[in-house]
């Protein structure tokens, strides 16, 4: 007679495959749904990331809670139906962020710098924003992005 694998087997092997998509989430793996391009007033490109876009209600509420972005090529990209006034928080986030406030014309009109990390602290907006950009804390003081810099996004091909 076969048996299968033990009950601590089982139980081990979930163990394991949930401690690597935990370990995955919290070393930043997003999701490459666009490329994100600063632009300074004269239109040179200051930055650009990858970002994953947040463009639905859950995604909004999820948004990078239990990951850390690595670095300054990675981001989140939240998308509104309106512009409106926006308040961020960083609950379960464990790595601090420059959250990017933008206008429906796509400019940034505040930034909310080197949040704290883990926290239930609100971020507003200050202006009306219907789009949020979240990227690495000292991301806008490192390629020079101010309120006034524009930004475009360009969705990644379809697979």
């Amino acid at each position: 007679m076969t048996r299968g694998p033990s009950p601590a087997a089982i139980i081990l092997a979930a163990a394991l495959l949930a401690l690597t998509l935990a370990q995955a989430s919290a070393e930043g793996v997003i999701r490459p749904d666009a490329t994100v391009s600063f632009l300074s007033t004269e239109g040179r490109v200051l930055a650009r990331i990858q970002a994953e876009i947040a463009d639905d209600p859950a995604a909004h509420a999820r948004g990078l809670m239990w990951r850390r972005l690595p670095d300054d090529t990675v981001g989140m990209l939240f998308v509104f139906p309106r512009a409106a006034p926006r308040r961020f928080w960083m609950c379960n986030t464990p790595g601090s962020l420059d959250m990017l406030f933008a206008d429906a014309e796509r400019r940034i009109v505040a930034i909310a710098r080197d949040t704290t990390l883990m926290s239930d602290q609100r971020y507003p907006s200050g202006a009306p924003a219907m789009y949020v950009i979240d990227t690495r804390a000292g991301f806008a003081e490192r390629h020079g992005i101010t309120p006034g810099t524009s930004f475009d996004y360009t969705p990644a091909p379809a697979p």
